[in-house]
């Protein structure tokens, strides 16, 4: 659980209490670590809280209480069963969209608004926090990004998630079709899905809803897309050159490899689908040496990372970029970070309302 900080500095303080009158909240702390009670983070198992700063696999990871993901769907039949698919299905939806919208929101938002609001949050959050905050936010890289093709264990995604915030990754892409989650099992640990990306305050997420509509929607934003798969055409990860030009296959071209990639890792038990594999720009494999045929996907995933990590080490060209973020992209994710740092929603809102400064609706909704 994220504490506050005590804050040392009497002028702070006083600035606090100045702008914090009358709205029904203590003055005596300013504060330093994420919403402690966010109504994403309340889902608990016996060890605690689900906390992104500290986070290790539960007995059962995939039906990890934390997640959501430990109350079995039951159903005397397989009418009642159709029944609970069709009430995920609308549950995913709604999901989806309010992920969306939240995305779609920060990506529209007017950068003035966002420095205001910046400056009045600011004074709110103590100054180790907003080092931190800067520090990560400097290390980001928007060149390459993930996506994860229906992805059936939750603690699998958090894990990977968590990594990926650790190696610099801001933007990630989930595919949840709710058609490829039909068993009891798989039914409630999609449930977990959605828990694990509501969480996710320091990533950003988009959900789409087949991997049709991610594959179109990531070419027409042109990346490249490397799929992690066992295919016997596959390339050892090991033997891609990130930094020279690559043949387009798809009109004989030579195209600039400098293009943004997307790495798309595939489902624990099926791996990718066809549709993912034929529409791939370049599938890859992770090298493995003893009798395991594949690794877990929180493993190959780190792997991956920690390839692509050595890969940028020695120079600007690698597929790790950090610090290649817009100027807007890092004030807004410098926003949220203040926002995501203020225990309370209500006390942000009647902050900013104070100085005039009213958010849109789906980016007060973190």
């Amino acid at each position: 659980m994220f504490a506050s900080n005590v804050c040392s500095s009497f002028t702070l303080i006083r600035h606090f209490r100045h702008h914090a009158s009358g709205l029904g909240v203590s003055s005596s702390r300013l504060y330093g670590g994420s919403r402690s009670k966010s109504r994403r983070t309340k889902t608990t198992d016996d060890s605690g809280e689900l906390s992104w700063d500290n986070f290790e696999f539960g007995d059962s990871p995939k039906w990890d209480r934390r997640f959501d993901a430990s109350a079995t769907v039951v159903a005397a039949n397989e009418e009642e069963l159709e029944a609970i698919r069709q009430e995920e299905a609308i549950q995913d939806k709604q999901s989806a969209r309010q992920l969306n919208s939240q995305y779609e929101a920060w990506e529209r938002i007017d950068h003035n608004l966002v420095q205001r609001s910046t400056n009045v949050l600011r004074p709110f959050v103590n100054d180790d926090r907003v080092n931190r905050i800067e520090s990560v936010l400097k290390k980001r890289t928007r060149h390459t990004r993930f996506l994860f093709e229906n992805p059936v264990n939750p603690s699998n995604v958090w894990a990977c998630l968590r990594t990926m915030d650790s190696f610099g990754i801001q933007y990630v892409d989930v595919v949840i079709n709710s058609g490829r989650y039909q068993g009891k099992a798989a039914l409630s640990q999609k449930r977990g899905m959605r828990t694990a990306m509501g969480s996710a305050q320091w990533i950003t997420l988009r959900n789409h809803a087949s991997t049709e509509q991610a594959i179109e929607t990531l070419k027409q934003e042109g990346f490249l897309i490397y799929a992690s798969d066992l295919n016997p055409s596959s390339v050892d990860i090991r033997k891609i050159d990130w930094a020279r030009l690559v043949n387009d296959v798809d009109d004989g071209l030579d195209v600039d490899h400098d293009r943004p990639i997307c790495i798309v890792m595939g489902n624990e038990e099926r791996g990718i689908s066809e549709e993912m594999r034929s529409n791939a720009d370049l599938t890859f494999t992770l090298p493995m040496s003893g009798f395991a045929e594949s690794f877990n996907l929180s493993v190959a995933t780190a792997i991956t990372l920690a390839h692509l990590s050595a890969a940028s080490s020695s120079g600007t060209r690698g597929p790790l970029r950090p610090g290649d973020l817009s100027k807007k992209e890092y004030d807004s994710l410098f926003l949220k970070g203040l926002i995501n740092s203020i225990p309370q929603q209500r006390m942000t809102i009647a902050l900013l309302k104070q100085q005039g400064i009213e958010l849109p609706e789906d980016v007060k909704q973190l």
